[in-house]
């Protein structure tokens, strides 16, 4: 045998003396650790879909939305945190999601065979979620444990080491309040909610900026109390814009969990080729239409 083909039929196979971090072979670990997931709109046809993801390309995939999903305002793919947890967690590890919203990331987790903790601030968007993981059928044969309350106070009473991973889409500040193009023609004009809700203890309502990004490290400060030794967090966000300034909210969460302990292992962009455009700043200013987001991926050492 070669010295390639030998080193090709180790990939994936655990160093010695090393637990494994995941179940994968060696050619779905590779394709997963690529930094951007592109959007299917990138191609023309399922078939050249197939062929691009043949040749190693990874799709960051969003699904229609059911009729329950439709009703929050913020939701993200049960396909992409799918991608996530198979490559962050093993078979019967748990999974923690800090704010469920309506349930896609338990809905993926329990799907790929791990047990799940999820917390939801608001009653309304919490018995969405465990309406529509029970009606997926998600639940299988493992472990799912619900929380409605503030994520802060429940996390506060959860054990040391005792999460595998945390995956989560915080609050973009404010922005949701912000009635633009966008809101009024995706939103507001079909009688959807543009808001979480008005509970003083919802990060989306903190008055500054300055104050949401210490509220979000004691947050963070918990997910790395939590998890075990080795493992991972994957804090999916958005820059947005407010004002007359861009706020670089992905770099801010990266500098906020290595102030609590983590180490920043990498960043993955989610391309958005499916949003619509809008004549932000026309004819005069420049305002992106911020077709992407960030997985900030960090790690307790």
């Amino acid at each position: 045998m070669s010295e390639r083909n030998n080193t090709k039929n180790n990939i994936g196979r655990a160093k010695t003396g090393r637990k494994r971090l995941n179940d994968l072979d060696g050619k779905e670990w590779i394709r997963t650790t690529k930094s951007v997931w592109l959007n299917p709109e990138h191609y023309k046809d399922i078939k050249t879909v197939e062929c691009a993801m043949e040749s190693g390309v990874l799709l960051s995939e969003s699904p229609s939305r059911d009729e329950l999903k439709k009703r929050h305002p913020a939701t993200f793919s049960e396909q992409d945190i799918a991608k996530l947890v198979r490559f962050f967690t093993r078979s019967g590890e748990t999974v923690l999601d800090p704010f469920l919203g309506v349930g896609s990331s338990g809905i993926a987790s329990l799907r790929e065979g791990r047990n799940f903790v999820g917390i939801e601030l608001y009653p309304e968007w919490f018995d969405i979620a465990k309406q529509r993981i029970t009606d997926t059928n998600a639940l299988l044969d493992r472990v799912c444990s619900l929380h409605c309350g503030d994520a802060l106070d429940v996390m506060r009473e959860m054990s040391d080491a005792s999460m595998d991973f945390v995956v989560t889409s915080p609050p973009y500040w404010g922005i949701l309040s912000k009635k633009d193009h966008k809101a009024n023609r995706e939103r507001v004009s079909k009688g959807l909610a543009t808001e979480y809700g008005n509970n003083q203890a919802d990060l989306a309502n903190t008055k500054s900026y300055a104050d949401f990004i210490e509220v979000m490290a004691k947050h963070l400060e918990e997910y790395h109390r939590l998890l075990r030794s080795q493992k991972y967090a994957a804090v999916i966000v958005s820059d947005f814009r407010h004002g007359q300034e861009y706020y670089m909210f992905h770099s801010d969460i990266a500098v906020a969990m290595k102030r609590v302990g983590f180490t920043i292992q990498g960043l993955i962009v989610l391309v958005q080729d499916n949003k619509k455009l809008y004549p932000y700043g026309y004819p005069s200013t420049y305002v992106p239409n911020i077709s992407n987001q960030f997985i900030v991926l960090g790690r307790k050492l």
